[in-house]
């Protein structure tokens, strides 16, 4: 299996991207995002609407 990213070509091997396939199914915890990051932004989108006008 071989792939492209910007800058390197990326081979890898048919037991290095089975590995990798296996992986892609296994079943994922869902993503919660951090409350307080949320607040953080929530805060700073509330300075920037103040500062703005």
């Amino acid at each position: 299996m071989a792939t492209e990213t910007f800058y390197k070509r990326i081979v890898l091997s048919d037991e290095a991207a089975e590995k990798l396939a296996d992986g892609f199914d296994k079943p994922r915890m869902p993503y919660v995002p951090n409350k307080e990051v949320l607040d953080a932004q929530k805060r700073g989108q509330e300075w920037l609407k103040r500062l703005s006008g």
